[in-house]
C-alpha cells in the first residue's frame, strides 16, 4: 500500500512547487516512501503523477484516517502563502493540535510503531514558535526569519549566504545528525573522539554535537566531554552515522 511510512504534507499553494523540488531532493535516497499531500481543495493539475493527493481538512480528527495517519512516519504542515501570517500559523498550530490530539485517540493502533509520528512545522511569525512546540511539534522551521537572518549576515559578511545556500539546496552537502560510533558506554572528550573517529577520511566534517539535555552546541571546545547518548552534527554527501532513533 502507499499509505504506508509515507509522509504527509498538509497545506498546499502557489509556494509549494519549491517544497516539491526540495521533497524529491531528499526523499531520492527513500526510494520507497511516497508523499502525500493533504489539502481541502482539489488536486492541482501541475501536481507531478509521483505525488499522492487526498482531498480533506487537516485541522478536523474526523478526516485525518483518508491518509492513514497512523501508518505514516512523518507529517510536514506547510505554512499557508496566501493569507497573513498570524492566520497561517494560527491554521499550523490547529493542524499540528488535531494531529497529536488523534495520535493520542488512535494510541492502540499506533502502540507498536517502531517509531513515533514525527513532525515538523512551518511557522512564520517567531511568536508563535513556542505554541507550535507546545501543540506537539517535534521541528519548528522558521522559514521567513532564516531568510531574513542569511540576507542581513551577508551584508557584513560577505559570501556567506551564497555558502549556506549551497548546503541547503545544493543538494551535494547537507546535514545529518548520528550516533557516536562504537557506543561508548564512558563519557569521552570531544577533540579525543574527532580523531579516532577520523570521519573526514569517509567525505564527513563534524561541525557540532547535541548534548543528552538536546541543546545544539556548534564548533564546541575540544575539552568538551560527551556522555555517552550524546550525538554528532556532521556534514556529508549522505548519512555516514547512525541516525537517533
Amino acid at each position: 500500500s502507499d499509505y504506508v511510512n509515507h509522509v504527509v504534507v498538509c497545506g498546499y499553494d502557489e509556494s509549494t512547487h519549491l517544497l516539491l523540488e526540495a521533497l524529491e531532493l531528499n526523499l531520492k535516497m527513500m526510494t520507497e516512501t511516497r508523499v502525500v499531500f493533504f489539502d481541502d481543495q482539489e488536486r492541482p493539475r501541475d501536481l507531478p503523477p509521483d505525488f499522492l493527493w487526498v482531498q480533506g481538512d487537516p485541522t478536523k480528527e474526523s478526516e485525518l484516517e483518508k491518509v492513514r495517519l497512523t501508518h505514516a512516519s512523518a507529517v510536514i504542515v506547510a505554512g499557508a502563502r496566501d493569507i497573513g501570517p498570524q492566520a497561517a500559523d494560527a491554521a499550523t498550530i490547529l493542524t499540528v493540535f488535531t494531529i497529536r490530539s488523534h495520535m493520542k485517540l488512535m494510541r492502540k493502533l499506533t502502540s507498536r510503531r517502531r517509531q513515533p509520528l514525527y513532525v515538523v512545522a512551518e511557522i512564520l511569525d517567531t511568536e508563535n514558535v513556542d505554541h507550535a512546540r507546545k501543540a506537539g511539534a517535534d521541528e519548528v522551521i522558521e522559514t521567513r526569519r532564516i531568510g531574513a537572518a542569511m540576507i542581513a549576515h551577508a551584508i557584513a559578511f560577505h559570501g556567506t549566504a551564497n555558502t549556506m545556500s549551497r548546503v541547503l539546496l545544493s543538494g551535494a552537502h547537507s546535514v545529518y545528525i548520528g550516533r557516536i560510533p562504537g557506543g561508548p558506554t564512558e563519557p569521552v572528550q570531544y577533540g579525543e573522539l574527532l580523531t579516532e573517529m577520523a570521519l573526514s577520511k569517509r567525505g564527513g566534517l563534524v561541525i557540532g554535537v547535541r548534548t543528552e539535555d538536546g541543546v545544539d552546541v556548534i564548533n564546541p571546545p575540544k575539552s568538551l566531554v560527551l556522555k555517552p547518548d550524546s550525538l554528532l552534527i556532521y556534514l556529508a554527501e549522505s548519512p555516514l552515522l547512525t541516525p537517533p532513533e
